[in-house]
C-alpha cells in the first residue's frame, strides 16, 4: 500500500483561487510591493500548486519552477510505477549487498522506517506487495484470496531493510521486497518545494499537493492562510487559519471500490490486507508535510489515533467517522 497507503488523491483542499499555469503578469507593481503569483505542475498522480508572495514576479516564477524541478526529480526517483526508477532498481538489487542511494531517497526511507516503528506497523514503506495486490483487486473489482494476502504479507516488513547512515546505503535482506512511498513521498516533495522557496527568500508561500499542504508565513495583511478541510462531502467541513506548518488529510472521498457487495477504501488495513470498510477521515497538523502525510494515514487506520501524541505531543489530530455513533477525535487546533 502506499504505506497503508496511497493518499495521492486523498483530500484536503485550499479555499484559495485556483492556481494558474505559469504566466507572468504585467509588471505594474511598485518596487517593494508584494505580488501574489501561482504556478502548478502535475506530479505523483496529482497536481502540485504553489502560491507565493514576491517583490519581483519574474524571479519568483523562476524560483517556483526550480523548486518544482527538484520535486519532479525526487518523484521520478521515488515512484514504484516506473520499472527503472531508483526505488525499483533498489528493490531489484542483490540480497545482502549494500546499495548506495541518492540522499533524498535515503532520507525518506529512513524516515519511513522511523514512522513504521512509531505507528506499530500501520505505516510501512515495505507494504508494496500488499499495495500491488490491492491495485489489481481494485482494477477488477474483486478481493484477493486469503492465500494471496498471506503470500504478499510474507514479503513485507521494515526489518528486511538495513540502513547505513554513514555510507547512505540500504541492504535488502529478504527476497521479493517491493517498496511503496505513496503515503509519504508527496509530503516529502511538498517540503522540498517549500524549503527551496524559503532558502531563496520567499517565506510567504504555500504548497498544495491534493491532501498535503505545506504552509509558510501568512499572506500580507492576514493572520494566516485560510484552509478548508473536506471529509465525506465535497464542501469543506471546517476552515482554519494556518501559518508555518503542514496539514495532511487522508480518507476515501474519491478512492474506493465495491467488491462482493461491500465497499472498500484504498487505505489498506495491514491486519487484513484489505481496504478499510468503515469510512473515516483523518487530518494531522505538524511543522512538516513529510510527517503529516504518513501520520494522517496512520491516524485513519488506527483504533487509537491519540497514540500518535506519544511521539508527537504537539500534533493536532482530527478523525471523523461516517458512522455517527462513533464520536469524532480532536486534539490541538482542531479542539479550539
Amino acid at each position: 500500500m502506499a504505506s497503508p497507503l496511497l493518499s495521492y488523491l486523498s483530500f484536503g483542499t485550499l479555499l484559495l483561487a485556483s492556481c494558474q499555469e505559469r504566466e507572468p503578469p504585467p509588471s505594474t507593481h511598485s518596487e517593494g510591493e508584494l505580488t501574489r503569483i501561482e504556478a502548478q505542475r502535475p506530479l505523483m498522480g496529482t497536481l502540485f500548486k504553489v502560491t507565493s508572495y514576491v517583490t519581483h514576479p519574474q524571479d519568483g516564477y523562476q524560483t517556483i519552477e526550480d523548486a518544482l524541478d527538484l520535486a519532479e526529480a525526487f518523484a521520478n526517483r521515488a515512484t514504484d510505477y516506473h520499472p527503472d526508477s531508483e526505488l525499483n532498481r533498489l528493490t531489484k538489487s542483490p540480497l545482502n549487498t549494500p546499495i548506495k542511494v541518492s540522499p533524498d531517497l535515503f532520507k525518506v526511507l529512513l524516515l519511513g522506517q522511523k514512522i513504521t516503528h512509531q505507528s506499530e506497523g500501520l505505516f510501512d514503506p515495505t507494504y508494496g506487495p500488499l499495495t500491488h495486490l490491492w491495485r489489481e483487486s481494485r482494477r477488477h473489482s474483486i478481493t484477493p484470496s486469503k492465500a494471496e494476502i498471506a503470500a504478499a504479507r510474507n514479503r513485507c516488513g521494515i526489518r528486511h531493510l538495513r540502513f547505513n547512515e554513514d555510507e547512505n546505503t540500504i541492504t535488502l535482506l529478504h527476497p521479493g521486497l517491493q517498496l511503496d512511498l505513496g503515503g509519504i513521498a508527496k509530503g516529502y516533495a511538498a517540503d522540498l518545494i517549500f524549503d527551496h522557496l524559503l532558502k531563496q527568500g520567499y517565506p510567504q508561500s504555500l504548497v498544495a499537493a491534493a491532501g498535503d499542504l505545506r504552509i509558510g508565513e501568512a499572506p500580507p495583511d492576514k493572520d494566516g492562510w485560510n484552509i478548508g478541510l473536506r471529509s465525506f462531502r465535497l464542501t469543506p467541513t471546517s476552515i482554519l487559519s494556518l501559518k508555518n506548518c503542514a496539514v495532511s488529510t487522508s480518507g476515501d472521498l474519491f478512492q474506493n471500490i465495491i467488491a462482493n457487495g461491500k465497499k472498500y477504501s484504498h487505505l489498506i488495513n495491514p491486519s487484513t490486507g484489505l481496504g478499510l470498510t468503515s469510512r473515516r477521515s483523518a487530518s494531522v497538523i505538524l511543522p512538516e508535510a513529510k510527517l503529516t502525510d504518513p501520520l494522517a494515514t496512520t491516524a485513519c487506520l488506527s483504533e487509537n489515533p491519540k497514540s500518535l501524541l506519544k511521539h508527537y505531543p504537539k500534533a493536532s489530530i482530527r478523525v471523523l467517522y461516517q458512522d455517527k455513533q462513533i464520536p469524532p477525535i480532536t486534539t490541538g487546533l482542531f479542539s479550539q
